[in-house]
């Protein structure tokens, strides 16, 4: 079983994530979760990292998994939460590195993929391989038009209430990407059960606050920034993944824009991989072993 820990911010904050061992370790992994789920969703993946010689450090963002005190209080994110949520990776990046000097990686899905795209950019060639999994590339126009907007329709005394508009304007479109479908989930993955299982689970899919759009969008808003990308490291080692029916990434064309934006910033070692028949969660999918054994390969090459 996982053990907990936590990661203390300099504002005072305390993020909380699991911690899966392995017996006989040759590198540890950080793993950032993706929006509307939490730590322990990733137990199947992380125990077979363990078993080829990975730590495992999944840490739940604001308002997710060990980060929400109750059901009602999920998704409810500071002022600066995006990039507070950044910068807790890098702290428990820097804690792992002082307590077993063995080389860090950095995995993201989803939401976590972008959050590992503003790492690569504010804390460049600190961890030795990146992982962005069930992401989506450069669309800083749409991203600054969202965040203008949710500036107008959120401020303080509603923002940890639920948005339903902000909600199904930034995630609508992949609920009708997926025709015929049987629930407005089903762009998750092909995989029913996996589906089945994340709209039984309380702590998955729950309706995100106010706040928590205007602080993504305003990450968001600033990711693909000329100012931002120019920080990039040329070392950085990068595999993107996803499946080739994902609207998040657009069905592929999202990732490979993704590619491209890397390669045009003097990225050397980025790669990408795209697998059929998947979608949005590539690691719940049937056949998700040859995503598992394209991951290991990667991170302990």
């Amino acid at each position: 079983m996982p053990t907990t820990f936590e990661v203390a911010l300099s504002g005072g904050e305390t993020l909380k994530g699991y911690f899966w061992s392995s017996g006989e370790p040759k590198k540890n992994l950080v793993i950032l979760t993706g929006m509307n789920e939490y730590a322990l969703r990733y137990n199947d993946l992380a125990s077979f990292f363990n078993k080829k010689g990975i730590n495992v450090y999944v840490l739940d963002a604001f308002g997710q998994g060990l980060n929400a005190k109750s059901v009602e209080e999920q998704e409810q994110w500071p002022l600066d939460g995006f990039s507070k949520n950044v910068d807790a990776a890098n702290v428990l990046v820097n804690k792992i590195k002082k307590d077993n000097k063995l080389p860090v990686c950095l995995m993201g899905h989803s939401m976590g993929s972008f959050m590992a795209q503003s790492y690569v950019e504010r804390y460049p060639h600190t961890v030795e391989r990146v992982i962005l999994c069930g992401s989506n590339g450069p669309a800083l126009a749409k991203m600054k038009m969202g965040y203008a907007l949710s500036k107008l329709i959120v401020h303080k005394s509603n923002w940890n209430k639920p948005s339903k508009f902000l909600s199904n304007m930034g995630l609508g479109a992949y609920t009708k990407a997926v025709k015929p479908r049987k629930t407005d989930l089903d762009w998750l993955s092909y995989n029913e059960e996996n589906v089945k299982k994340y709209i039984a689970d309380p702590y998955c899919g729950h309706q995100d606050t106010q706040g928590f759009w205007r602080e993504f969008l305003k990450g968001m808003s600033h990711l693909y920034e000329k100012k931002m990308l120019k920080k990039l490291s040329p070392q950085e080692k990068i595999f993107i993944v996803a499946g080739d029916a994902d609207p998040v990434g657009g069905s592929g064309k999202g990732p490979t824009a993704l590619l491209k934006m890397y390669q045009k910033y003097g990225v050397k070692d980025v790669s990408l991989k795209i697998y059929p028949h998947m979608r949005h969660e590539i690691h719940n999918e049937t056949g998700r072993e040859v995503v598992y054994d394209d991951l290991q390969k990667f991170l302990l090459a």
